[in-house]
């Protein structure tokens, strides 16, 4: 059976700007209080404890952080669906995470044993998830199909945006990691707290119990998109999650780029790297997103920039001597930037259910941690026992990605 609101047609309304511009702002910080603390702190704490097996904690962490992660989101997602209270449904929950956010930093900054540094972060992963479930399924409850290349094009300048406040969180003049969490946190508090105060989320309607026949030849296309969407997104986030994860460590061991460039931090030039990127990224996000609402089409974007993202990896994997790690950066910011909106637009449009879009949001989530978990173990098989063959990591990264370019080809009700 499929209940009534689940066969309900999409919003309608067009969104306005002001939302538009609170909802950004918003996914921005949630974007700042992950990315620069899972790519440069996280990894600076991990050599700082153990320097004899930095990659191992790492790996350990990156794991155990994705697990809390898939769990939280899952719940957190099928709790605000459900939530029913004055305030709304998304916005109490948006509120505990932040809090919890905040607070998870402070447990981070006070590590000094690996197990406590392991407990940090997955005290993060809980409480970021209460947060971005929500905040997440918000895009979907509100934006039109024909609005959502345009939103998203928006909404995509958090990720490169997130990348690019690790030029800030790793500037000289921020001396030690509890300084830099405490900005780190004024950061995402600014740019959260605006959506809080200003959208006035409309009070949760009753559910409707009434049931109708639901072996409809549209319902199961749904779910078999969803299948395929899903299985593409998988792919290409294992292999950003090893992009992620170790290049502070491909830069430092394989790329050698303290000694092409003395005088310079790896930390300082992989932010730099990031934040040349980042241009990038943006620009080819915001056109994929407004193209691909002009022309109705999302399916050869990403294809598109599956092989933009694995040429990026391939550069890594022959050319470790510069210019090749930037090489490298300039195509995966483009397939990153081009993939990351386009693929938030199609989500949004092949949801099954729209009564449980949070729930159905948090199952698209997995791609997002359970990669997270998978590319430790990746990376340890194919970097080998002593850890060194970056190469290989980077040429089967790349085949994953491009498995996750044929995967969306499947999809048939959305082109």
């Amino acid at each position: 059976m499929q209940l009534v609101d689940d066969v309900e047609p999409a919003p309608a309304a067009r969104v306005a700007p002001r939302f538009i511009a609170v909802l950004t702002l918003a996914y921005v910080g949630a974007f700042i209080a992950f990315v620069p603390l899972l790519s440069l702190l996280t990894p600076m704490q991990a050599e700082a404890l153990a320097p004899a097996d930095k990659i191992g904690l790492l790996s350990l962490v990156s794991l155990w952080g994705a697990v809390t992660a898939s769990l939280t989101n899952l719940a957190a997602g099928w709790a605000s669906d459900r939530t029913r209270v004055r305030f709304g449904r998304r916005r109490p929950w948006i509120l505990c995470g932040l809090v919890g956010v905040l607070l998870a930093y402070g447990l981070i900054a006070r590590a000094s044993t690996p197990v406590g540094l392991l407990a940090g972060v997955m005290a993060f992963q809980f409480a970021f998830n209460l947060l971005f479930a929500p905040l997440h399924a918000i895009f979907a409850d509100l934006v039109p199909h024909e609005q959502k290349g345009q939103v998203a094009a928006f909404i995509g300048i958090a990720a490169p945006m997130g990348a690019a406040s690790g030029v800030l969180i790793a500037a000289p003049f921020l001396s030690d990691i509890p300084t830099r969490l405490i900005v780190l946190g004024l950061l995402v508090a600014f740019c959260i707290l605006p959506l809080l105060l200003v959208w006035k989320e409309a009070p949760p309607a009753r559910l409707r119990k009434k049931a109708v026949a639901l072996a409809s030849p549209q319902g199961k296309g749904r779910n078999l998109d969803f299948g395929f969407v899903w299985a593409s997104r998988f792919c290409f986030q294992i292999s950003a999650s090893v992009v992620s994860a170790y290049m502070l460590f491909y830069l430092a061991d394989h790329a050698r780029y303290a000694e092409q460039f003395p005088g310079s931090t790896v930390e300082s030039g992989l932010a730099r790297l990031i934040a040349f990127s980042t241009l990038l990224t943006l620009a080819a996000g915001f056109a994929g997103g407004l193209i691909s609402d002009r022309f109705g089409r999302r399916k050869p974007f990403i294809l598109l920039a599956a092989a933009l993202l694995a040429g990026g990896l391939l550069i890594f994997a022959f050319y470790p001597q510069w210019p090749g790690p930037l090489l490298g950066y300039v195509f995966y910011g483009l397939g990153f930037g081009l993939y990351t909106t386009v693929d938030t637009a199609l989500v949004a449009q092949i949801l099954p259910s729209r009564r449980h879009t949070a729930r159905d949001l948090g199952l698209m989530n997995l791609t997002n941690t359970l990669p997270a978990i998978l590319a430790p173990v990746l990376a340890i098989a194919a970097l080998g026992p002593d850890r060194s063959d970056w190469s290989m990591l980077m040429i089967v990264s790349a085949g994953v990605a491009l498995l996750g370019g044929l995967a969306v080809a499947g999809v048939r009700m959305a082109r």
